[in-house]
């Protein structure tokens, strides 16, 4: 005798002619066109990742710088300790360091003609200067 199988029930087929199941929401729990999930919306006064960014760039913090106390902003701060690695031969921070000069020099270069220009083999010296030392890496390091 060959035993028989229960079977659920076919699942009623919606008005809308949609079935629920994976990846199909039923009416009644899906948002209406027009409505949001988010009702009340952002709060006022709440700040977005660009504005915490800016303010915690502004922040001011006390460094000593040649011996004296002084109050700068933490960006200030952080641009110093990139500068005194890089200048103390950490090779990562040289790049770094040298990637933001020459993103900043060449915006400069873009907006006024320079006093002294160089010449096409000076600039193929200095890149090629420039594309070894990013392949450096410094003794000792695992990475």
């Amino acid at each position: 005798m060959a035993k028989t199988v229960k079977r659920p029930p076919a699942r009623p087929i919606r008005s809308s002619g949609q079935k629920d199941g994976r990846g199909k929401r039923s009416g009644r729990t899906h948002y209406k066109k027009g409505e949001t999930g988010n009702k009340r919306g952002r709060p006022k006064g709440s700040k977005n990742l660009t504005t915490l960014f800016t303010q915690a760039a502004n922040n001011p913090v006390t460094a000593t710088i040649g011996g004296k106390q002084r109050t700068i902003s933490t960006l200030h701060a952080t641009i110093m300790q990139l500068a005194k690695k890089a200048a103390g031969g950490e090779h990562r921070a040289m790049v770094k360091f040298l990637d933001y000069v020459d993103k900043i020099e060449s915006r400069a270069a873009a907006a006024r003609p320079t006093q002294y220009p160089l010449s096409e083999p000076d600039l193929e010296v200095l890149k090629a200067v420039y594309e070894r030392m990013k392949l450096c890496e410094p003794e000792g390091s695992a990475s």
